[in-house]
């Protein structure tokens, strides 16, 4: 019998990223596409940002990225939905490391008020910031600027932000780096929103 010749580790890394991409891809396409019920339970906030910044710890260092965090101990546990909220964090702190180079930084900030009831948390970067016309766009579905992007990162970030009846704001200037700071108001335990 005649043998095929073995994968070089080239093809097979190569076959392994698309299949990850593929992976990501109809992960995405699946988030979008289903509704979004929340469970909304009290939330350690502070708690919740240390252990997003870890998933990403190891990747920041390849890359020679900072990372830096303002999070007050003593902030009062929050209703959100802390998988779905730790699901936007990660998707902007990878949209951020992507926009960075060697040396980059990425800023995590968190406050809350009291006398409103609403927690603020602004992830930023020093990356080369967002062309204004794209700024309008970002939240767009299937609207990216990346070759390998699916334009849905940003889009889900914006739809779990919704869902708990927040806001998303965006500061951006090109070679200066982009703020997008979330506002979220505290949600009704226990209560689906969709």
């Amino acid at each position: 019998p005649t043998r095929l010749p073995s994968p070089t580790p080239f093809r097979s890394t190569r076959r392994i990223q698309e299949v990850e991409r593929l992976d990501r891809v109809i992960g995405q396409l699946l988030e979008f596409a289903r509704p979004s019920t929340l469970r909304i339970k009290p939330v350690r906030v502070a708690d919740l940002v240390q252990h997003s910044l870890k998933l990403i710890d190891g990747d920041a260092r390849a890359k020679g990225i900072e990372v830096k965090s303002e999070v007050p101990s003593n902030l009062p546990d929050v209703p959100i939905d802390a998988d779905r909220m730790s699901q936007v964090l990660l998707n902007l702190y990878l949209n951020s490391m992507q926009a960075m180079d060697a040396q980059g930084i990425l800023e995590v900030k968190v406050s809350r008020d009291e006398t409103r009831k609403l927690t603020t948390i602004i992830v930023a970067d020093n990356g080369g910031g967002i062309d204004p016309a794209d700024q309008e766009r970002m939240f767009d579905p299937y609207f990216t600027t990346k070759p390998d992007g699916t334009g849905l990162g940003l889009t889900i970030v914006h739809k779990i932000i919704d869902a708990h009846h927040g806001t998303v704001k965006v500061k951006s200037k090109p070679g200066l780096g982009t703020a997008i700071t979330l506002i979220l108001p505290d949600a009704e335990e226990e209560q689906d929103r969709g």
